[in-house]
């Protein structure tokens, strides 16, 4: 018997131990450290001065609505749209392509760049403080929600005038978001490759879903309202009870080539979240390249990892004009539990040209998004029984390379 107090004690020891590991190393201790790794939201570019960009992706999707323009209703279906505020150094910090910027795209269909000096970003210092906030020319960015006050200048504190017809002024309220965790060994989405330095694009899930407070309203700058799929002139849009959905990207330049897919308003399943990222990654490595991807869906509170650094594999891709079509199984270990998934997304939907970073330079308008795809997403756990089938709308989507 005089073997069960030294097992005790060394059980006890064990409990202990984890117990002081799991504070030491929990996330929120791990934000403490001010350390920005741990910290993929806040600004990441606070040393650059030169050939580097980061943005901040907000999507908003309006529910079921009816735009309201002066006395008369114009019924819709939904909203969907991005703005996205962030900050890019040209060759040097004193280049004339270096400035700050927002721009917005409304169902995919026409984009909105709003140029910015860079005196007019700001954001929240990474010590001392779990706040996190950017802040474009009054326009200013959270957590919780988003302050709007956006028009075009004919030309603005660049020398550049705006390529935008559109006022846009509201305040967004967000509860309930559902970030990627971030942990010492799983960067978010990046997971361990997020500690590889210099990469030329990092990414980051800020939010998979989270519910819309608030309302917006757009006016045309040259009151030409021709196309009647978009919002008319001096149009509120009430956001109450949409879905939203935030990301970020920050690097030197887009991969060569990538897919991006993205949805959380699956018709019968709200709150349910699908993040797809297959890119050719670059290192820093002599140059090397290689073939990567990010992915998860986000289902009753669970995460569900589907990456190269989780051990997943892809089963099957192919790429049309019509539709983009993946198959893909996560591994089982020791947090995760096995799962395949089926993706099938139409490419019947309007594409709008985005800006973005190209040679280093400048930002220009190369990269085609669909805000009104759909998808056809298939949920098998590790036995093969299905046990999520739904199609979700408001879908973005990229193919790019």
């Amino acid at each position: 018997m005089s073997f069960i107090f030294p097992l005790l004690v060394a059980a006890i020891a064990v409990f202990v131990g984890k117990k002081i590991t799991d504070n030491l190393l929990s996330e929120e201790s791990l934000r403490n450290t001010g350390f920005l790794i741990f910290q993929p939201d806040k600004y990441q570019g606070a040393r650059k001065r030169n050939q580097y960009f980061e943005g901040w992706y907000y999507k908003f999707v309006s529910p079921t609505i009816s735009f309201h323009s002066g006395s008369k209703n114009n019924s819709s279906s939904q909203l969907s749209m991005a703005v996205v505020p962030g900050i890019f150094y040209g060759k040097s910090k004193n280049s004339n392509e270096s400035h700050a910027f927002i721009f917005v795209t409304l169902n995919g269909e026409r984009q909105h760049y709003y140029r910015f000096s860079l005196d007019e970003f700001s954001y929240a210092s990474s010590k001392g403080s779990d706040e996190f906030f950017i802040e474009v020319g009054g326009n200013r960015f959270t957590h919780s929600g988003v302050s709007l006050n956006l028009y075009p200048r004919h030309v603005n504190n660049c020398g550049f005038r705006d390529d935008a017809n559109l006022i846009l002024k509201g305040e967004l309220q967000f509860s309930n978001p559902h970030p990627w965790p971030v942990s010492l060994f799983e960067l978010g989405c990046m997971g361990h490759v997020g500690w590889i330095p210099n990469l030329e694009c990092t990414h980051g899930v800020l939010s998979f879903d989270h519910v819309l407070h608030g309302s917006i309203t757009f006016t045309n700058f040259n009151e030409d309202a021709t196309n009647s799929s978009q919002p008319l002139a001096n149009t509120t849009v009430s956001m109450d009870e949409g879905r939203g959905y935030t990301e970020k990207d920050f690097g030197r330049s887009f991969p060569s080539l990538w897919i991006w897919i993205q949805t959380n308003s699956f018709r019968n399943n709200p709150g349910t979240s699908l993040f797809v990222s297959l890119a050719r990654i670059s290192t820093p490595i002599f140059g090397l390249e290689f073939p990567g991807f990010t992915a998860a869906v986000w289902h009753d509170k669970e995460l569900i990892p589907f990456a190269t650094w989780s051990g997943a594999k892809f089963e099957n891709l192919s790429i049309s004009s019509e539709k983009v079509f993946m198959a893909m199984r996560s591994s089982k270990n020791r947090r995760y539990f096995e799962y395949r998934v089926e993706l099938t997304v139409s490419r019947d939907a309007p594409e709008v040209l985005l800006y973005a970073p190209v040679n280093f330079t400048k930002m220009e308008p190369f990269v085609h998004e669909a805000l009104l795809a759909r998808v056809h997403m298939r949920l098998f756990n590790g036995h093969g029984d299905i046990i999520f089938d739904d199609i979700g709308v408001n879908t973005g989507l990229e193919v790019h390379g």
